[in-house]
């Protein structure tokens, strides 16, 4: 994960989920899907930042790509702005 402060006030999201870890289109679509929704449940408590989620791992079983999203934005949220 990539993070760079911006002007706008609010966070903003980019995701990278490409054909080598997932390599059906569903299953990319699936991911994102997942990773949106969580920012978005999250996304009033984040700081003003531009964020760019690359997925390396094809582990979406579960909820383990939300738990490991959310682990991200917690240690977004604990560092200094």
């Amino acid at each position: 994960m990539s993070a760079v402060g911006n002007r706008i006030h609010t966070a903003r999201l980019g995701l990278v989920v490409g054909k080598r870890v997932f390599p059906k289109a569903h299953d990319r679509n699936r991911a994102r899907r997942l990773l949106r929704e969580a920012f978005r449940k999250r996304r009033a408590q984040l700081p003003s930042v531009d964020l760019v989620v690359q997925v390396i791992s094809n582990d979406v079983t579960n909820g383990a790509l939300e738990a490991s999203f959310d682990a991200l934005l917690d240690s977004l949220e604990e560092s200094p702005r």
